[in-house]
């Protein structure tokens, strides 16, 4: 009876093997996934049993950190088609399947056609087959459905660049997995020749098409990485003509031509986002460089979380003159989580998580790492130059490391020398000056009762006299606020809580000078700051922008969130991209006068969390709340009679 049911079974297999030539491979891959999800822990011997017209042709356990996370196994089929089967299952979980079925190719052996993807409950998430005409190599990708039927997505793999004009501007090589040059927004800002056709180059397939798709993972889903660097570079250098490369993969003995060919075309600046463990995959291009010592190239530290000076990565840890290696940091300059550092071999932290690109389909996206922080450098090098041509590459690294502030004290990571804060602005500050000295350098006064109704109603519990809201302004010299500005938003705010029959009267401002460190909000240099500087409070401090562990563009610290920071008790902090000032003050001061955090959701409400024009009511039990609390702490004063 045993062997019976063995034979039974061993036939409803070969009835359900596919022919070799079945529909493309679609029915293969249906074999493969029924078959990985019915034995997650098989051997190769076994799944090829249970593939009748298989035959195990090899495999390996994959792994991450030295743990193993599943397997891959690849089977050889009739008419010399090959299948590969891929399961992802951390812990014993399934996590990720894939197949991939490779027909015979015009040369005889397998070429790959198609592949799909399931999820942890073994469903079809993504399929792709590949679209091949005239040629060997494939000429685009084919969405398929879950049922493998066509989509109407095909991405193209290797298309013609269109011809266009020449933008004119700084010329800026991007080193990556190409570009996709059929957006519009980078057609139109590519580097070209007098008749029209694009400069840069694909030292990957040895051709003038460097089309973003670096196939190494997969040739069904190519990592799509060089749009996105290029489009960040693009938004944040307008002045950029773009030369794109396709880094040559096959043979990196060939970056000493492209160097060379960036070099010809005029690159001032080559950016590389790129990197290997392999030391001598980077030697041509170490030699390359130097001989071109004018050219700034500004390379990614990467992205494996480790110390680079005791692990190297290379281009990252290249000794050049002309070489600038940047990791990525959170907007407060800590190192983000996994980006490589090193004392010696990166010069730069740089916030790079989640800004935003534009991804190879030309959706928008947030994209993350030090690729993108290389790039926020070579952007500023860019519009560095466009202000000094005649700028070399020792002036543009000279000036972009004196722009940098103090890494972050509780950063795990250090870098060479240091943090550079809104590299997006960078170029419109002087160098950097780290000085614990800070200085009043001139005072002035504003009225902000001009031009505005200060009587305001008579609040139950009020005094017979107006009450007053004392004020002084702290203004940072070289930042970007500007004295007739601010007058406006300070009766803006007063105008708000006049309705609250509050006045605020003349305002002393004071034009402050010192550290640049100070010009950036943080309760350990704003502390240090305050006690070097008499300011009265409460007061409001104008600077250029926030490194705040949690940033906001504007901070009120009254007695109930000073812990820690007591020195800081009264004090408001509002930085130059705070949007509606006017308004943000008032909020912030209501915030103090209350000496509580929260916000409510009533419509045009002054203290939403959301700051709006439309946002500046004050209701009359806020009024009350005000009243009551800022005369308890002494806030509000009655007004002198």
């Amino acid at each position: 009876m045993l062997r019976r049911n063995l034979i039974v079974l061993i036939v409803a297999g070969c009835l359900y093997a596919p022919a070799a030539s079945a529909s493309g491979g679609e029915d293969w891959l249906r074999h493969a996934l029924d078959a990985a999800c019915r034995h997650p822990t098989a051997d190769g011997e076994t799944l090829a049993a249970a593939m009748p017209g298989t035959r195990l042709a090899g495999g390996e356990l994959l792994r991450a950190a030295g743990l193993p996370i599943g397997w891959r196994r690849d089977f050889d089929l009739p008419g010399n088609a090959r299948l590969r089967i891929e399961r992802i299952q951390p812990g014993g979980r399934l996590r990720r399947l894939s197949a991939e079925y490779h027909e015979a190719g015009t040369d005889g052996g397998p070429r790959p056609r198609i592949a799909a993807i399931a999820n942890g409950a073994c469903e079809v998430v993504a399929a792709r087959r590949l679209v091949y005409g005239d040629e060997v190599a494939a000429s685009g990708i084919e969405h398929l459905d879950a049922a493998f039927e066509p989509t109407g997505i095909v991405e193209p793999l290797d298309p013609p660049v269109p011809t266009g004009t020449d933008p004119g501007g700084v010329t800026v090589a991007l080193v990556d997995a190409g570009v996709n040059y059929l957006l519009p927004d980078v057609a139109t800002r590519l580097a070209r020749d007098a008749s029209g056709a694009a400069i840069g180059y694909d030292f990957w397939d040895m051709d003038e098409r460097p089309f973003d798709a670096n196939p190494a993972g997969s040739p069904f889903f190519p990592q799509r990485h060089g749009t996105r660097t290029a489009t960040l570079l693009l938004r944040e250098a307008p002045n950029v003509r773009l030369v794109p490369y396709r880094y040559p993969r096959p043979d990196m003995q060939r970056l000493a031509n492209l160097v060379r060919h960036a070099d010809e075309h005029g690159a001032a600046i080559v950016n590389l986002s790129l990197g290997s463990n392999r030391r001598e995959d980077w030697l041509a291009f170490a030699d390359a460089a130097r001989e071109v010592p004018d050219i700034l190239f500004v390379v990614s530290a990467g992205n494996d979380g480790r110390d680079i000076d005791a692990s190297p990565v290379y281009p990252a840890a290249l000794d050049l003159d002309n070489l600038i290696t940047v990791t990525s940091s959170e907007p407060n300059g800590a190192l983000a989580r996994g980006s490589n550092s090193g004392a010696v071999s990166v010069d730069l932290l740089v916030p790079a998580e989640g800004v935003p690109v534009t991804g190879f389909d030309g959706r928008e996206t947030l994209a993350y790492g030090s690729s993108y922080a290389a790039v926020r450098v070579s952007a500023l090098a860019a519009r560095l130059l466009a202000r000094h041509p005649d700028w070399k590459a020792a002036e543009l690294k000279r000036a972009i490391l004196e722009r940098t502030l103090p890494p972050h004290p509780g950063s795990t990571g250090t870098v060479a020398e240091g943090f550079l804060p809104r590299p997006a602005r960078a170029d419109r500050i002087d160098p950097v000056v780290i000085d614990d000295a800070v200085r009043v350098t001139g005072r002035r006064v504003i009225d902000p009762r001009d031009g505005i109704d200060q009587t305001g109603p008579v609040l139950s519990g009020a005094a017979t006299a107006p009450l007053e809201l004392p004020l002084t302004f702290a203004v940072f010299e070289s930042t970007d606020w500007q004295a007739g500005a601010i007058d406006e938003y300070a009766r803006q705010a007063a105008s708000i809580l006049a309705t609250c029959g509050i006045r605020v009267p003349s305002i002393d401002v004071l034009h402050l000078d010192g550290g640049d460190q100070y010009r950036y909000f943080r309760d350990d240099t704003a502390t240090g700051m305050l006690a070097r500087v008499d300011v009265p409070r409460p007061a409001v401090f104008f600077l250029r922008h926030t490194l705040q562990d949690v940033a906001f563009e504007a901070e009120a610290i009254g007695h109930g969130n000073s812990a820690g920071r007591e020195a800081l008790t009264n004090t408001v902090w509002i930085i130059e991209d705070a949007r509606d000032p006017g308004i943000i003050i008032a909020h912030e001061l209501v915030h103090l006068l209350v000496d509580n955090g929260s916000h409510v959701d009533e419509p045009g409400n002054l203290m939403r969390a959301d700051t709006s024009p439309t946002n500046t009511h004050l209701s009359p039990a806020q009024c009350e709340e005000i009243v009551h609390k800022g005369r308890g702490s002494g806030l509000l004063v009655t007004a002198a009679r």
